[in-house]
């Protein structure tokens, strides 16, 4: 593949991962919603949320490595280290949501009959609202990136 398709298919993996990663957070929302959330679809979508991070992530280091731009570009470019940072705010606010799953998966499987308390759906939705958020200060550090 030479390095232009190489650079383009880089770009639009990471472009489909990061919708991909949007629809899981709405998704989530939208579980979080139901009278009795669903603990189990909850925590299977949240480690898909995980899995598609880590792949963005690595698609990421990928596209600064061999893609068109190099890293110098990326290096020099204030908008991709406030992408980055933000991505890792993300990361450090879905730690609390996955623990949280992880816990009610545990509490569903020992008792079918669990349901979370309405005060703690409310705190995991916060933090899932505040990384949908943050999607959008993230995509326009990316579009900010492009033009720099």
């Amino acid at each position: 593949m030479s390095g232009l398709g190489l650079d383009l298919g880089l770009a639009i993996a990471h472009h489909i991962l990061v919708f991909g990663l949007a629809i899981m957070l709405a998704m989530e929302l939208a579980y979080l919603r139901a009278e009795r959330p669903p603990v189990g679809r909850l925590a299977g979508l949240d480690a898909g949320y995980g899995m598609t991070s880590l792949l963005i992530i690595a698609v990421g280091v990928c596209r600064v490595l061999w893609g068109a731009k190099g890293w110098a570009a990326y290096e020099a470019n204030p908008f991709f280290w406030a992408k980055v940072g933000t991505f890792a705010i993300m990361g450090l606010c879905s730690i609390a949501p996955t623990i949280t799953f992880l816990r009610w998966r545990k509490a569903f499987r020992a008792n079918p009959a669990f349901a979370p308390e309405a005060g703690e759906v409310a705190r995991v939705t916060r933090w899932v609202r505040i990384e949908l958020l943050l999607l959008f200060p993230l995509v326009g550090f990316a579009a900010a990136m492009a033009r720099v």
